[in-house]
């Protein structure tokens, strides 16, 4: 059998099986790797030719209805396996970087705590400001004795209420 071209998406893909002892599933793979959908598949047929890997498939079928490809490496190939990634190298994952993403979140808590004073203090005063504007206008209105069913003489009420209201 012809010799594998050692990719670095190959490495990738056999270390993502091997962090899995062996045995991991396409939905594994794509986690602990970078590797686009193509390269992911590419490698499926690559290394399942150069009898590097076997395809399973999942007992329970995925929301698609297909049965999810499982890369399961032969413990006669186990070392040969393991050698494609150790040159040297750990195998490799998709990284997050802790510190950055910590200080987005202290960024997020910052501006989440900046829009509640906002709210507490312009917000909230405003609408207690309306409430008792509301709360006068509807005093006004009772002793005017405003009928708020008919729309009869709203006109000359609406003159009368704003000239009381700027007296209150």
């Amino acid at each position: 059998m012809n010799r594998i071209n050692e990719t670095e998406e190959t490495r990738q893909f056999i270390g993502a099986i091997l962090e899995e002892d062996g045995r991991a599933s396409t939905s594994k793979i794509r986690r602990r790797t970078d590797l686009t959908e193509g390269q992911i598949h590419h490698q499926y047929r690559k290394l399942e030719r150069h009898g590097l890997i076997e395809i399973q498939r999942a007992d329970i079928p995925s929301q698609s209805g297909a049965r999810m490809k499982i890369a399961v490496i032969p413990e006669d190939k186990l070392q040969e396996a393991k050698s494609l990634v150790t040159h040297n190298r750990l195998p490799e994952r998709t990284t997050v970087d802790v510190v950055e993403l910590a200080e987005d979140l202290e960024a997020m808590a910052e501006s989440i705590n900046q829009v509640q004073e906002y709210v507490s203090e312009n917000v909230y005063r405003q609408l207690a400001m309306m409430r008792r504007s509301l709360a006068r206008v509807e005093l006004a209105l009772e002793d005017a004795n405003v009928d708020l069913d008919s729309l009869e003489g709203v006109d000359a009420k609406d003159a009368e209420l704003k000239q009381r209201t700027r007296e209150v």
